[in-house]
């Protein structure tokens, strides 16, 4: 009987896995992907009074949140919709979010404290999360190209606490927003 040198076992034991490896290959399931859509004509402009806003939500001392949840006095603000087709829209917040509180936007200084936006059904909209019930707003044109429509969407910001204690300074944010039919 012959003894196997060192690399012959080596080179057998590679032989050995690949033809594992293609057996496992040729065994593969296979199936199909679906994808549905549709394009349809600009839906909506944002009224340029509602472009580009700042909401003072107000200057608070720390005594204030004594515990996490603790709230401010929200400060209303709204989103002009016009030139919009038909139909049913949600409105989507796009920022910073705290670790671990994907319900607030991230401030520039202060600690254990975040923006909460809500709606005036105090619905709370998720930062950089698509919303899908309830929808935002309802839409019905009367002209026949279907595009007159308008809407404001009002919505209120207030500062939340998520940590027991809350630090002092600068409570700044910015989010993006977007329109999106539904």
């Amino acid at each position: 009987m012959k003894r196997k040198t060192p690399t012959a076992l080596k080179m057998g034991a590679a032989t050995l896995a690949l033809s594992a490896l293609l057996c496992s290959s040729a065994q593969a399931a296979s199936g199909t992907v679906n994808f549905k859509g549709e394009i349809v004509q600009s839906t909506c402009d944002v009224t340029t009074a509602s472009i580009d806003q700042t909401v003072t939500i107000g200057k608070y001392p720390t005594s204030l949140f004594k515990k996490i949840g603790d709230v401010s006095a929200p400060k209303s603000f709204s989103i002009g919709l016009q030139n919009c087709a038909a139909g049913t829209y949600t409105l989507r917040f796009d920022g910073i979010a705290p670790p671990g509180h994907p319900e607030l936007l991230a401030v520039s200084a202060a600690a254990g404290i975040g923006i909460e936006i809500l709606d005036n059904s105090d619905k709370v909209f998720p930062i950089n999360q698509n919303i899908t019930d309830p929808a935002v707003v309802s839409i019905v044109t009367t002209e026949p190209s279907g595009n007159d429509g308008t809407a404001t969407v009002n919505l209120k910001a207030r500062y939340k606490s998520f940590a027991k204690t809350v630090g002092a300074g600068a409570a700044d944010a910015s989010s993006t927003f977007s329109i999106e039919y539904r």
